[in-house]
């Protein structure tokens, strides 16, 4: 072989790793690092509204949402809060209760109080959410109540809960409601709100009404609680500013008219904590977790307002039968649904923290 012929095939020896390394690295590796599947990024998981919050009875305000006649539901929603957070100036909101109307997705609520929350950089409130058959006008999906913290002494002689006072018609229901805010010694000017559930609401303009002549000051959410009831009851429970603050203890049981007074002293306010299941065991382990977030902000809790909801009577009947808490402030009150298609009942309450054990009237 002759002198060129060799430097030729020399020279192509030495490209050869050159070619390997670099050449064809571009062509080969990149296809590699195309194929590759890209790292998978963990979302954040959205914050969830806390399970209980604190404050005190005498700086509590209370607001409603109006109802509304046009828009989806998340539309409303956001609506609906809007309004609070607009009416409340900046004060914060310690707890929120959202009705949703017929078969709207009750689980929308959580998340656009976790959006918008998030936007306007406020702190979360607590959340019980509910559906219900209907609301006072066809068009209204959801109707919000808020429990606000003001910065002022709104009741400085303290707060009486009145839990459900129940009878065969609205009629009823208020009347008893009535003979209860005066044996309890509050103004019927002087009821901030006034819930009552009926079993229809035909005539909304009318019940409205009728509510307001009874408690001209309040803020009056009527709700229809199933789509289709089975007869005609109604519940009826309010919160009225007390005239004079409880001299006997911070925290007095009116057991024959289902009141409880308070003085201005601090509340723990939680949101609805779900049972799964219609057995006593299932039902004693909402309780116990009920009891376990409230607890963690003070270690002694009476209890002021306790309320269950349940999708049929045998799930509400095992909560309270795995409660060991006074009936005269006790609620069980059947409603269309619950934000978990699983779950059978929901507990929330209002306590007194620091109170061993309230005084009986």
């Amino acid at each position: 072989m002759n002198g060129p012929a060799c430097a030729v095939i020399a020279l192509g020896l030495a490209l050869v790793p050159l070619f390997s390394a670099s050449a064809l690295d571009p062509i080969f590796g990149g296809q590699k690092h195309r194929n590759e599947e890209p790292k998978s990024q963990v979302q954040p998981l959205p914050p969830q509204p806390p399970m209980a919050l604190k404050a005190d009875a005498g700086a509590l305000d209370f607001h409603l949402s109006p109802l509304l006649k046009s828009g989806g539901l998340a539309a409303q929603i956001r609506q609906s809060l809007n309004d609070l957070i607009r009416d409340t100036h900046g004060e914060t909101i310690i707890k929120l209760r959202a009705f949703v109307a017929g078969a709207g997705d009750a689980r929308r609520v959580q998340a656009e109080v976790v959006n918008l929350f998030t936007e306007h950089k406020l702190p979360l409130p607590v959340l019980t959410v509910l559906q219900v058959g209907a609301l006072g006008q066809e068009a209204a999906k959801v109707v919000i109540e808020a429990v606000v913290s003001t910065r002022r002494q709104a009741n400085p002689n303290g707060l009486a809960f009145f839990a459900g006072q129940g009878g065969t018609s609205l009629a009823q229901a208020l009347g008893r409601l009535q003979e209860s805010v005066q044996a309890a010694g509050v103004a019927p000017d002087a009821v901030l709100v006034a819930t009552c559930f009926t079993a229809r609401l035909e005539d909304w303009n009318s019940a409205h009404g009728q509510v307001l002549g009874a408690f001209p000051h309040a803020n009056v959410n009527l709700v229809q609680a199933l789509r289709d009831p089975a007869s005609d009851g109604a519940v009826c429970e309010a919160i009225g500013q007390l005239t004079n603050t409880p001299a006997d203890a911070p925290v007095v049981l009116l057991e024959s008219r289902r009141a409880t007074l308070v003085g201005p002293h601090p509340l723990v306010f939680t949101g609805l904590q779900l049972s799964f299941g219609s057995y006593l065991d299932d039902a004693h382990e909402a309780f116990v977790r009920l009891e376990r977030a409230a607890t963690a902000l003070d270690p002694v809790e009476a209890p002021v307002h306790v309320n269950v909801f349940s999708l049929d009577p045998a799930g509400g009947s095992a909560l309270r039968k795995t409660t060991a808490v006074p009936p005269s402030t006790f609620t069980v009150e059947t409603i269309e649904g619950l934000p978990s298609v699983d779950a059978t009942a929901g507990i929330e309450a209002i306590l007194a923290p620091g109170v061993p054990k309230p005084a009986l009237r």
